[in-house]
C-alpha cells in the first residue's frame, strides 16, 4: 500500500517535472521572440503560434496542402509564423520564390542545420544536403566532379541507364498484360543507376541486401522531413518524434557504406578509378583532403536518396498521365517512332528530336510538382521582400507547387497540357519551371535525374501501349505526400507489348 502511493507520488512529481520544464521553455521563448512585419495567423498569449505550428503538423497531406493554401489565400506571398526564436515563412508564387531564393541568394542559400533536429542527427558533420559555408562548397564541388568524372552527361553513363529500361522492359513483357504496379520496381532501377556511379555494380531486384537498403533509404527518405520532426521543441518535449528510428535507419545505410569502403580499400588502384568510391579513396590519399570517411557516408546517403525517390516518382507520375490521357501518349509514341524507331535504344542526342516527349516530361513534373516544398533554407540576414522583412534566422519554407501553378505564369496552370512548353513546335525551357528548385542550392542531380527520366520513359513507350487496369479506373491525380515528395495515390497499369 505505502509503496503504491510512494509509486504514485514519484509519477506526479515527475509529470509536475516535465510540465513545468514545458512551461518554463514556453515562457523562456515568448521573451526571446523576434517580432516581424509579415503576414500571418496571430499569436496565442505565451505560446505564440505553437498550436498552429502542431496542428499544421498532424493534418493529413490532403489537408495540410489545402491549410498552406489557405494561408497563402488569407495573408499572401509571404506568411510567418513565430513561436519563440523560432520564425517560418511560408514563401509562394514565382515572383516571391525567385526573389528570396536567386534575388537574395547570398542571405538564403544556407541550411538550418544549427536546429535541435539536425544536431541530432548529423552530430558530426551534416553531409552534402544540409551542409553550409565551405563545407557545402568542398563536398558540392567534390559530388559534382566524381559525377562528371563518372559520366553524368556521357554516354558511359547512359549505357547504364539503358541497362536498367532494359530490365525494367523484360519485366512489363512478362506481366502478360496483367495489372501491375510500378512503383517499386521503379524505384529498384532509379537506386541501381546510383549504385552502378557510387560501387561500379548493380544489384539484382530480388537482392535481399538490396531490398534492406532500399527498405532504410525510403524510410530515411519518408521521415527525414517528417512532420513530427519539425515541430519546434526539444528533442526530448516531442513524444512524436522519429529521430530515433530514423538515426537506426541512417547507421544502416552507413555500416553498408563502410562495409563496401573496406572491401574497396582492399583492391583499390589508384590508375583505375572506377566509380565514386575510387574517387573518394584517391582523394583520401591527398594529405589536404577535406572530405571525411562520416562526410562520405552522408553524402552518399544523400545521393540515394535525392537520387532514387524522386525519379522514381517522377517516372509514376508519367505512366499515370500517359494513362489518364491516351491521345498524348499517342504523339509521344508516334514522335518516338519516328525518330528513334524500334530497333535502337534511345540516346541522350534523340531529346532535340522529340520536342513533344520532352514538353511532356516537363508538364507532368510542373503539374504534378513531385517536391512541393523545397528543402528548408536559413535567412542568414534580415531579407527585404516588397516592404516586408524575412528576419535573420528565419526557417523559409519556398512552395514550388505554387510556383508550377502560378496563373500570373502559366495559361490555365491546372490543365495539362504539354504543348506549353512548345514554341514553333521546338521545345523551350521555361523560367518558373522548379522542378529541382531555384538557386545556388538547385538539385545536383538534375542532369542525372533527366537522362533517366528521358531514356526509361522513351523505352517503356517504344515498346507498350500503357492502358488502365480496368477501364472503370478513375486514376485521380491529386498526390499523397510521402516525406518531401508528393505520390500519385496506388494505382496499377497494364503494359501491352506493340
Amino acid at each position: 500500500m505505502i509503496s503504491h502511493i510512494l509509486q504514485s507520488v514519484d509519477i506526479f512529481v515527475i509529470l509536475t517535472f516535465l510540465i513545468t520544464l514545458l512551461v518554463a521553455y514556453i515562457l523562456w521563448n515568448n521573451v526571446t521572440r523576434t517580432p516581424i512585419n509579415i503576414p500571418g495567423p496571430t499569436p496565442w498569449p505565451i505560446v505564440g503560434n505553437l498550436p498552429t505550428l502542431v496542428a499544421s503538423f498532424f493534418q493529413n497531406s490532403q489537408n495540410r496542402s489545402e491549410q498552406f493554401l489557405k494561408l497563402r489565400e488569407k495573408y499572401g506571398d509571404l506568411v510567418g509564423v513565430s513561436f519563440g526564436n523560432f520564425t517560418r515563412v511560408s514563401v509562394f508564387g514565382y515572383d516571391k520564390v525567385h526573389k528570396v531564393l536567386v534575388l537574395n541568394a547570398d542571405k538564403t542559400k544556407f541550411r538550418p542545420s544549427n536546429s535541435a533536429v539536425a544536431k541530432k542527427l548529423f552530430p558530426k558533420e551534416p553531409g552534402l544536403i544540409l551542409s553550409n559555408g565551405k563545407e557545402w562548397v568542398d563536398l558540392r564541388r567534390f559530388s559534382m566532379v566524381a559525377l562528371k568524372d563518372l559520366g553524368v552527361g556521357k554516354k558511359s553513363l547512359e549505357e547504364k541507364i539503358q541497362e536498367e529500361a532494359r530490365f525494367l522492359v523484360e519485366l512489363f513483357s512478362r506481366q502478360n498484360k496483367k495489372p501491375f504496379d510500378v512503383s517499386k520496381v521503379f524505384s529498384k532501377a532509379t537506386s541501381n543507376v546510383i549504385s552502378s556511379i557510387i560501387f561500379g555494380s548493380r544489384f539484382d531486384f530480388d537482392d535481399p541486401v538490396f531490398n534492406r537498403l532500399l527498405g532504410n533509404i525510403d524510410y530515411l527518405f519518408k521521415n527525414n522531413a517528417a512532420a513530427e520532426n519539425m515541430i519546434p521543441l526539444p528533442f526530448y518535449l516531442n513524444p512524436f518524434s522519429k529521430i530515433p528510428l530514423i538515426i537506426k535507419n541512417r547507421k544502416e545505410v552507413q555500416d553498408y557504406v563502410r562495409s563496401r569502403i573496406d572491401e574497396e580499400r582492399r583492391s583499390f588502384d589508384p590508375n583505375n578509378v572506377r566509380h565514386f568510391l575510387d574517387l573518394y579513396l584517391q582523394q583520401e590519399r591527398k594529405s589536404n583532403s577535406k572530405i571525411s570517411e562520416n562526410h562520405l557516408f552522408l553524402t552518399i546517403a544523400d545521393l540515394y536518396i535525392a537520387g532514387t525517390d524522386t525519379t522514381s516518382v517522377s517516372l509514376q507520375w508519367t505512366m499515370l498521365y500517359m494513362i489518364k490521357y491516351p491521345d498524348v501518349q499517342k504523339k509521344c509514341r508516334d514522335q518516338i517512332l519516328e525518330v528513334v524507331g524500334e530497333d535502337r535504344d534511345p540516346v541522350g542526342k534523340d531529346k532535340d528530336n522529340l520536342p513533344y516527349v520532352m514538353a511532356t516530361i516537363q508538364e507532368v513534373q510542373r503539374i504534378a510538382t513531385i517536391v512541393p516544398l523545397a528543402i528548408p533554407h536559413l535567412a542568414v540576414e534580415d531579407i527585404e521582400i516588397d516592404g516586408m522583412t524575412i528576419p535573420k534566422n528565419a526557417v523559409i519554407f519556398p512552395n514550388l507547387m505554387s510556383v508550377h501553378h502560378d496563373p500570373s505564369v502559366w495559361d490555365e496552370p491546372d490543365v495539362f497540357r504539354p504543348e506549353r512548353f512548345l514554341n514553333n513546335d521546338k521545345f523551350v525551357k521555361k523560367d518558373a519551371f522548379s522542378a529541382f528548385s531555384m538557386g545556388p542550392r538547385i538539385c545536383l542531380g538534375q542532369q542525372l535525374a533527366e537522362s533517366e527520366l528521358f531514356l526509361i520513359f522513351v523505352s517503356i513507350l517504344q515498346r507498350f501501349d500503357l492502358s488502365k487496369a480496368e477501364e472503370n479506373d478513375e486514376l485521380p491525380v491529386d498526390g499523397i505526400m510521402t516525406g518531401i515528395t508528393q505520390q500519385p495515390k496506388n494505382f496499377k497499369m497494364c503494359f501491352l507489348p506493340r
